[in-house]
């Protein structure tokens, strides 16, 4: 199994966030399909990969901590699917990669730290 994880420490007001961290996931090519106050979770739909490969199709956690500062939240991102991750550079790996820049590059907020593994 792939397993890819990140923190993330943005400067935005965390009522603002869920429907935000939404429309991002969306425009990395996945639909999300569990949401709650402080939890999101999205998955790649099955036409992203062929359907021999439905192992790599990725699901994505987003889990909400907002025990910081007043207008700081953080982010714990989980993306992972059923791949074993037999090369650096796998599928799991590269939608990781796409949401970690759509989190990071995003206008919204203001990126205040990242840790990603």
């Amino acid at each position: 199994m792939s397993r890819y994880t990140g923190w993330f420490v943005l400067g935005v007001q965390a009522r603002n966030l869920l429907p935000l961290l939404a429309e991002t996931l969306q425009q990395c090519d996945l639909n999300v399909v569990y949401r709650s106050d402080d939890y999101l979770m999205a998955r790649e739909t099955p036409g992203s990969v062929p359907p021999s490969r439905f192992n790599r199709l990725v699901t994505a956690e987003i889990l909400l901590e907002q025990h910081l500062q007043p207008g700081q939240v953080r982010l714990q991102v989980v993306v992972k699917n059923e791949e074993l991750p037999l090369h650096r550079h796998n599928h799991c790996q590269q939608v990781f990669e796409k949401i970690r820049t759509a989190i990071s590059d995003n206008h919204n907020w203001e990126l205040l730290d990242l840790v990603a593994s």
